[in-house]
């Protein structure tokens, strides 16, 4: 066996570059045995373990401080809290990729069932929804394109700050009480539906679970006609609205077309029939 050997002949043993371990020599991560009067870096081949370990500490995403820390003065239990810490890292990137994945998938239903909406267009159809939690923020002016994209971006803000992919449905929300006055828009705003609300997040409101009368259309939540529309039939047909209404937003200003240069929507309005 040889005594020594090169920098290059462990570094390909390892399939890493002379450069690497000239940069773990630097950070006092992992040293030559033997650096000769010309400056040339030679090593033990009973060094390879260390360096083995290290390479697969690294390949599993564990930073080099942390495994600097660690390979020095090694025993089982600092091994052991390495790893379970890593792994409790890894979990949570792991969960956070499969809420990702839940709103890729999301809007790929969206969108394959855009075609559906489209048959549906203008007709009042009753659902049950479930409960959902959204963060909810009034409209500070008068109701426009510009207020609903500047007030959707505040909402994405607060979404982001705590690691949410903000994709579950977003919108307007009407109050109930503004059908009564001259301004229905008097303490509407925009909402995005959460995914998961188990943690605090500020402006969380509730669109509770029922029965709700709905009705796709392509306008703007400001474009009241077919609002009005569908509480003409929520009357003529015996029921009362019970809640706030929601204007969810299906495609937006991203989706314009010759043919259409105004959001596709639903309209949701909670209903009880009156007895």
């Amino acid at each position: 066996m040889k005594k020594y050997l090169s920098i290059s002949e462990m570094a390909e043993i390892h399939n890493i570059s002379r450069q690497t371990l000239i940069y773990y020599d630097k950070i006092g991560l992992f040293e030559p045995n033997h650096i000769d009067d010309n400056g040339y870096r030679y090593y033990s081949p009973y060094q390879i373990p260390f360096l083995r370990e290290i390479c697969f500490l690294k390949s599993i995403g564990i930073k080099l401080k942390d495994i600097k820390n660690n390979i020095k003065d090694r025993n089982i239990n600092k091994a052991m809290s390495l790893l379970k810490t890593h792994k409790e890292l890894i979990d949570k990137e792991i969960d956070k990729l499969l809420l990702t994945r839940d709103s890729i998938e999301e809007r790929l239903n969206l969108y394959l069932n855009v075609d559906q909406f489209k048959d549906e267009l203008y007709r009042p159809i009753i659902e049950k929804l479930p409960e959902r939690k959204a963060v909810f923020i009034p409209y500070e002016n008068k109701i426009s394109k510009k207020e609903l994209h500047f007030t959707q971006m505040k909402i994405w803000n607060i979404i982001n700050r705590h690691g949410i992919v903000p994709f579950e449905g977003f919108g307007t929300i009407i109050m109930k009480d503004g059908l009564e006055k001259e301004y229905i828009f008097e303490g509407a705003g925009g909402y995005v539906v959460l995914s998961h609300a188990d943690d605090y997040i500020e402006n969380t409101v509730t669109l509770p679970a029922g029965k709700y009368v709905c009705m796709y259309k392509y306008g703007m939540p400001y474009d009241t006609e077919f609002l009005y529309k569908l509480i003409r039939w929520i009357n003529d047909n015996n029921y009362e609205i019970v809640g706030n209404i929601v204007d969810g937003c299906l495609l937006d200003t991203t989706f314009y077309d010759e043919i259409n240069n105004v959001d596709l929507c639903q309209l949701q309005i909670p209903i009880e029939k009156i007895c």
